[in-house]
């Protein structure tokens, strides 16, 4: 019930460069996808709050984009960037993660992730998650351990596997001993607080990063402008749009004779299915706006939110 006090309750945010693995984490955790996932960097792009729940917790996670440097000059990945540094700031705990399979301890920390534990320096509470450790000797996972705690005073370490959920109890149980007690704030079994429609257009974007290389995956966002769930016929009908920046990725997302667009949805139109346990009337349609994402009034109607304060050091 809202309100009851509870032994652990609080935010903790999950930061990082692109790839480290923190959407595949909270996925598993929860045991759903709340955070779509592929093997392109940067998939994420807005702050997602993912709800933990258990007899004397609510932990609510708040997966961010991955964090890259700043100096590409596009509006897209500055605003990500900033959404990320905003979750930590607002967090009670921050989990840095960092991926074990690419580091080579004896070269020193990664230079992206210098640069984000720098902008971390004002906050005490961080833990040090070393993931991936499925794909590193143990060895490697060790030094990087150590090597990393020579640059920053990390509350606590915690080697993990987010692909197979090794070391995510002991992950767990580290976080409960460092956030404190509290109100429940949302209602017992919910997972997400994001609405429906959020999660259908982060659904119809994995499918295009799956099915795409290179630019046309960083050059769609999608909005939804129907989600109508008919519970007397049991059926939901969603029409989504893909903005595109340029009129050849238009042609591209549709294929020939439409092709592409029937096969993204095809795919997106199980996953609604399976998340709304009903059938899924979905349409897609892809419109071109030049350079969205250079644009904020196109930024905030594709759902980036402006309410939020950060500057990096």
């Amino acid at each position: 019930m809202i309100g009851t006090e509870l032994k652990h309750s609080g935010f903790v945010s999950i930061i990082g460069a692109p790839n480290a693995g923190k959407s595949t984490f909270m996925n598993k955790l929860l045991n759903t996808k709340i955070s779509i996932v592929t093997e392109k960097a940067q998939t994420t792009r807005n702050k997602i709050n993912g709800i933990y729940n258990d007899a004397d917790s609510q932990i609510i996670f708040v997966d961010t984009p991955g964090i890259t440097p700043t100096d590409f000059g596009k509006l897209l990945n500055n605003w990500m960037n900033r959404y990320s540094y905003s979750a930590a700031k607002e967090s009670d705990l921050i989990m840095f993660f960092t991926d074990a399979s690419i580091q080579h301890p004896e070269k020193g920390p990664l230079e992206d992730d210098i640069a984000i534990l720098k902008n971390l320096k004002t906050h005490a509470s961080v833990i040090l998650v070393v993931n991936k450790k499925d794909l590193a000797k143990d060895m490697r996972v060790a030094d990087t351990i150590n090597v990393y705690s020579k640059i920053y005073d990390f509350k606590e370490s915690v080697s993990i596997s987010a692909e197979t959920g090794d070391g995510i109890n002991e992950l767990l149980n580290v976080i409960k001993n460092n956030i404190p007690s509290g109100p429940m704030l949302f209602p017992e079994g919910m997972i997400s607080d994001q609405p429906e429609e959020f999660m259908v257009s982060e659904i119809v974007r994995e499918k295009i990063f799956l099915e795409f290389r290179q630019e046309i995956p960083y050059s769609t966002a999608v909005t939804v402008e129907r989600f109508e769930n008919n519970r007397q016929k049991k059926i939901v009908y969603i029409n989504c749009v893909i903005h595109v920046s340029r009129d050849s990725q238009k042609g591209m997302l549709i294929g020939k004779g439409g092709k592409m667009l029937e096969k993204i949805g095809k795919y997106a139109r199980l996953d609604f299915e399976k998340l709304f346990e009903r059938k899924v009337l979905l349409k897609l349609f892809v419109r071109v706006e030049k350079n969205w994402f250079e644009k904020e009034k196109l930024l905030l109607k594709v759902g980036f939110e402006k309410d939020f304060d950060y500057k990096e050091n």
